[in-house]
């Protein structure tokens, strides 16, 4: 026999609902026919009337729009809406048409809606809110008229008919005009307004519908009485009268939960009374108001008693409930959407209090907030959709705060957890209905992370300061070093030139880069410096006399500028002006030397070519042979021009083969000059260049917490604060902006790939644990599938 067969006598449906448990009807019985058409027809209308009023909306919200992108989208959905009103309305009734061939169902619903929360994800997340919230408010708001309509129906169909496949009930009137809409790309605000428009104007307007409904089945004959039947049966059982004074829920909530499910009542009638407790929403009670609910789950966020330290506990809201319930002696029964509800933020927490992002203690005190945060999901559908929404970001921000937190000893005296557990307290002893007491506490948190952080962010400035430093430090040395191989490879350099870029220009060139950078003009004006005093002992002469000459001027000024710029000691700056001026003089006597010897030379070839002419001019006059005068003039000319090379010239030339490199190769010398990893010391492997962890490392953001183990007894928490890129080294500090460790890259690539390193998931909380929750419960049907 039926449940509903204790509001209702209908014993007379018993054979026939056996009967069909599985069958299909072919034809549908006449009452339900004619019921079929005119409430169809009826829908239809309302349906249709509804696109003016969404025109008017969409018109106005794209006027209004913020960027380009929303307002194109919002129009282009006014357009496709005049376009498709027609084809969305025939959809819209093709499925609630559909819905009258009613279909034997399992009759006990998944625990929870996973065709719901299947869908969701990102924007629709808000469509399924917004659906959710409107098939709970009808029920809520029309709870009579449709428990008769589905009795009535129930009586004319072989299976059993209840609110979740009546065919004219809210679930099934709003899920045929998510359907009507599901193929249109409509911008999601334009669909959420339509979604709003059909709750005003269709969904909000049921309760004279059903009343249509009920009266053309009371003409046809169909349980004309049931209305009396009904209120005689609520004035007996619906809500009795409170049991003693005084009585609440059990304290001690893991008590509860231990005491297992083999307690609960399942409100199984009982000489035309509900037993007290939770009972089925299918037994044919009307479901509980959101208003008394809130109450109840107020009473046990009051009541409940929260043991101290230890492992962080999950309540079992149901169980809780149902004790209240039994011990009041009430009966009750929840609106699917709160079922659904309740559900999810326990899935919630379960996530959050198995998250090794957090430890334990804090895990512990946020645990505690599973009650708030379902009162606000309860009486706030709002909650699941609005990211913006207090109540989630105060504890996305206080999971982020405690994020790098780890447990000392006495850690209740620890100030940030005695901060969370202040706000804790206020949210459980202050929090009735009015979530404004959640941006109260989200500004005290946030001024408390101010002060925290402040302190924390001037010990690690700090300390990534002098890491920076240190590395400057040692990628200057490195570039400093490029640009003196450039120079002094292969080149064999007067001594005291060696000392001015040794004891000199080293220092110069050293400051210039940590001050100024290596982009810099100064960069360059001291790399030329260097370059023009090697050039200047190189260069071949005398053919380069007039370019030194020329050069010598500035060179001396930027040398003298160099040894202020470092404070030289005065003495030996004069020794090396003096050294340099000395081979200056030098190579110009030098130059002079091949000057004069190359005139004398030019000279002698000059009278040797006169000589040679006369001789041949003579030779002509002495031979009368024509063989006589040829060889006679060879042998002139071959003696008068032979002269020896001088050994100066070829020095001259030996000189012009050594050049000085130009700008550009020296500033990819410096481009390409490495700081030398202290990794290369400790023999760590090289990785490949595909390798996932040696990839990793370029992806890390500063900022990312990461858990680091240090040996079996010893792990701590810490976060990325720099990358110091000269030398490819990443400094992690601890909440507290001390320095914990500091890696190389190859180091750290290391330390991910053992596990020695492990990145904790620090994006928002109650994000992660939604999609989760989302995650496994798609799984889930997939694997049933």
């Amino acid at each position: 026999m039926s449940e509903s067969s204790k509001v209702v006598s209908l014993s007379e449906k018993s054979a026939e609902r056996s009967a069909g448990l599985t069958g299909k009807p072919a034809v549908l019985p006449s009452a339900v026919s004619m019921l079929k058409e005119k409430a169809c027809a009826e829908l239809f209308e309302r349906v249709k009337s509804l696109f003016g009023k969404v025109d008017d909306s969409l018109f106005a919200m794209a006027e209004r729009a913020h960027g380009q992108e929303e307002q194109d989208g919002l129009f282009q959905a006014l357009r496709l809406l005049r376009v498709e009103r027609r084809n969305i309305a025939e959809r819209f009734i093709g499925s609630v048409q559909q819905a009258f061939q009613i279909r034997q169902e399992a009759q006990a619903e998944a625990s929870f809606a996973s065709d719901n929360l299947s869908l969701v994800h990102n924007d629709d997340l808000e469509q399924l809110v917004a659906a959710d919230t409107m098939v709970a408010n009808a029920k809520r708001d029309f709870a009579e008229s449709l428990t008769e309509l589905c009795l009535r129906l129930d009586t004319l169909y072989a299976v059993k008919v209840y609110d979740k496949n009546n065919p004219l009930g809210p679930d099934v009137i709003c899920d045929a005009f998510v359907e009507a809409i599901q193929p249109l790309d409509l911008h999601i605000r334009a669909r959420l307004t339509l979604l709003k428009k059909f709750e005003q104007l269709v969904m909000q307007q049921l309760r004279g519908f059903y009343e249509f409904c009920n009266q053309l089945l009371v003409e046809q004959g169909v349980l004309p009485s049931l209305r009396e039947q009904q209120r005689a049966a609520r004035q007996r059982s619906v809500y009795s009268a409170p049991g003693p004074s005084g009585t609440q829920a059990r304290a001690d909530a893991s008590s509860v939960a231990g005491e297992g499910q083999g307690q609960i009542a399942q409100g199984v009638p009982v000489s035309g009374h509900f037993a007290p407790g939770l009972i089925p929403a299918t037994a044919g009670m009307a479901p509980m108001p959101a208003g008394d609910l809130l109450s109840h789950l107020g009473a046990l966020q009051n009541g409940v008693h929260y043991q101290g330290g230890g492992a962080a506990q999950l309540l079992n809201v149901g169980e809780l409930l149902q004790q209240r319930l039994v011990e009041a002696n009430q009966a009750a029964s929840l609106a699917k959407v709160d079922s659904d509800v309740i559900k999810l933020v326990e899935m919630l927490f379960s996530f959050i209090l198995e998250d090794r992002s957090l430890a334990t203690p804090i895990k512990t005190l946020l645990g505690r907030l599973q009650l708030p945060l379902l009162k606000v999901a309860i009486a706030d559908k709002s909650f699941f959709s609005k990211g913006g929404h207090p109540a989630r970001k105060l504890l996305n921000e206080l999971a982020d705060a405690a994020t790098g937190w780890q447990a000392p000893e006495n850690y209740e005296s620890d100030p940030l957890y005695r901060e969370i557990s202040q706000i804790v307290e206020r949210a459980l002893n202050e929090f009735d209905q009015d979530i404004h007491i959640f941006s109260a506490l989200l500004e005290s948190l946030r001024e408390f992370i101010a002060r925290e952080r402040k302190r924390a962010e001037m010990l690690e400035r700090r300390v990534v300061d002098e890491a920076d430093g240190r590395a400057k430090t040692q990628a200057a040395r490195a570039r400093v070093a490029a640009v003196m191989d450039a120079l002094v490879a292969e080149r064999d350099l007067p001594p005291v030139v060696q000392d001015w870029l040794n004891k000199v220009w080293n220092n110069v060139l050293f400051l210039t880069c940590v001050k100024e950078g290596t982009d810099s003009e100064a960069w360059s004006h001291d790399v030329r410096t260097a370059r023009d005093l090697v050039w200047s002992v190189q260069a071949p002469m005398p053919e380069a006399r007039k370019q030194l000459l020329s050069l010598l001027p500035s060179l001396q000024e930027r040398l003298r500028e160099g040894i202020e710029a470092l404070s030289y000691n005065a003495f030996e700056a004069r020794s090396l002006f003096a050294g340099l001026k000395e081979i200056y003089r030098e190579r110009f006597a030098l130059a002079q030397r091949l000057t004069e010897e190359r005139d004398r030379q030019v000279k002698e070839q000059v009278a040797r070519e006169v000589q040679a002419a006369t001789a041949v001019e003579a030779a002509v006059e002495d031979s009368t042979e024509t063989s006589d005068v040829i060889a006679a003039v060879e042998s002139q000319t071959a003696e008068v021009l032979r002269i020896d090379d001088p050994v100066e010239v070829e020095s001259i030339e030996a000189q012009a083969e050594v050049a000085v490199p130009p700008m550009e190769e020296i500033e990819q010398a410096v481009a390409q000059a490495e700081v030398a990893p202290a990794t290369e010391e400790q023999g760590l492997a090289q990785l490949a260049e595909d390798d996932p962890h040696w990839q990793m490392t370029f992806r890390l953001a500063q900022g990312s917490w990461f858990e680091l183990k240090r040996s079996e007894d010893e792990q701590f928490r810490c976060r990325l604060a720099a990358v110091i890129r000269d030398i490819d080294q990443f400094i992690f500090v601890n909440r507290n902006g001390a320095k914990v460790a500091e890696f190389a890259r190859l180091e750290l690539a290391h330390a991910l790939r053992s596990a020695q390193l492990l990145p904790l998931d620090d994006g928002m909380l109650f994000e992660r644990a939604l999609q989760s929750v989302i995650g496994n419960v798609r799984k889930k049907r997939s694997e049933q599938r």
